[in-house]
């Protein structure tokens, strides 16, 4: 049977904050993370928005609404301080998840999509 996941072949690093002076730092070595241009038009003319889509195969849901995530292996982080400075308009390839879309096949976790 052909591997149903084999664009997931991506590094990602994912960063989760518990509290404070509490991050956790997760590489995850077979993933999908598409970046995306889109383009809206309003009355006022039309701008440029860009998102993402992130699929991590698996039986887990690696990834919560706030995380960071990152192309390739990322950096310690673990302190607010460096929390605050992982920004996207800082670090390149960096974004954050604003939903997480757990995904079942015949009962079980197939895979879990992230986007932003």
């Amino acid at each position: 049977m052909r591997d149903r996941y084999r664009l997931c072949d991506q590094t990602v690093t994912v960063y989760h904050r518990e509290g404070a002076d509490q991050i956790t730092r997760t590489v995850i070595g077979r993933a999908f993370l598409d970046n995306r241009k889109n383009y809206n038009v309003e009355r006022t003319g039309s701008g440029e928005a860009n998102s993402f889509l992130l699929v991590i195969p698996g039986s887990t849901v690696p990834v919560a609404v706030g995380d960071k995530v990152m192309r390739g292996e990322g950096p310690e982080v673990t302190t607010d301080a460096q929390w605050r400075e992982l920004i996207p308009t800082k670090v390149p390839d960096l974004v954050v998840v604003r939903y997480v879309d757990a995904k079942y096949h015949r009962g079980e976790l197939a895979h879990t999509e992230a986007g932003g």
